[in-house]
């Protein structure tokens, strides 16, 4: 026996007045009908009507069931609708993890529109750089650099929202007084700066003149956040290897001009992951698209 079907079964004939009545709102037949309340009585060990031939009754069991039974029924038919509401309507709070810098440039900057979107959202965004749990951490989101293998037996899924490359930036003050360098064994004779985040970036993978080779910078000034490089970069004392997004405002207004701009690292691809899920959340999936289609606007 669907025993929720047959709760609506019991409250349509209460409120139709019969069996009959009950089986043509339900588009059903009375012997149907009667065979459900007939269960549903049995598993309930009472009597929910009292039957005659002209009329149908509630018992005292039944007016008991009614006011507790149906009030459950009732209530999780609004909680139903409400779930089936947000996998169409976004809201709730969302939680998202973001690795620090492109958290701080690219993530927090879009938020506030994500929200006066969609209002019945709140986001809650930690920037770091640690891996997050998102099942034991009750994350929805988090943006990660780097490529795709495992998240699949993980229990994740990963979609592709944007593509950065490293490049060697300097001011045009320290290219003024240092000169700017032949080629990439010429930064030995300079001053640098580089990203380090666990072994991620150490080494670098280069490309030249159609070959492709690593290079590992020396070791004199090492940062594990980008946006130290970038400072460090603008007080115009070292050449400095940083992610595109991170100075092309800069590139345009002057403050930094590009070394070596011949030599290219391989394409960092950044990832959105979330959990896989038959069903994605409006919230989670409304947040790809806004954040996906503004990273398309910056890069236009």
């Amino acid at each position: 026996m669907d025993k929720l079907q047959a709760i609506r079964v019991f409250k349509s004939v209460v409120e139709t007045g019969g069996f009959a009545a009950a089986a043509r709102a339900l588009n059903s037949s009375p012997p149907s009908v009667s065979r459900l309340i007939s269960e549903l009585e049995s598993d309930l060990g009472v009597r929910l009507f009292q039957r005659s031939t002209r009329k149908v009754g509630l018992t005292e069991e039944g007016e008991i069931f009614l006011l507790r039974g149906v009030a459950l029924l009732d209530e999780l038919d609004t909680v139903s609708d409400e779930l089936r509401q947000r996998q169409h309507h976004p809201r709730g709070r969302l939680r998202i993890s973001s690795v620090v810098a492109f958290g701080q440039e690219r993530i927090a900057p879009v938020v506030p529109g994500f929200l006066a979107k969609y209002p019945g959202v709140e986001v809650d965004l930690e920037i770091s750089n640690r891996t997050v749990d998102l099942v034991q951490e009750h994350f929805d989101l988090a943006i990660r650099i780097g490529g795709d293998d495992g998240l699949v037996s993980s229990g994740l899924k990963a979609r592709k929202i944007f593509s950065q490359k490293l490049m060697f930036v300097a001011t045009p003050g320290y290219i003024e007084i240092h000169g700017d360098p032949a080629d990439i064994d010429d930064l030995a004779n300079h001053r640098l700066v580089k990203q380090i985040s666990g072994n991620w970036g150490r080494v670098n993978t280069l490309s030249h003149a159609g070959e492709t080779f690593e290079f590992t910078l020396p070791d004199a000034f090492v940062v594990n956040s980008p946006n130290a490089a970038r400072n460090a970069i603008l007080s115009g004392r070292v050449i400095g290897l940083i992610a595109d997004y991170l100075v092309e405002d800069m590139l345009t207004d002057g403050r930094l001009v590009r070394v070596l701009p011949d030599y290219e690292t391989m394409p960092q691809s950044i990832f959105a992951v979330f959990v896989h899920r038959s069903y994605m959340p409006a919230k989670v999936r409304s947040f790809i698209e806004h954040l996906s289609e503004n990273l398309r606007q910056t890069t236009e």
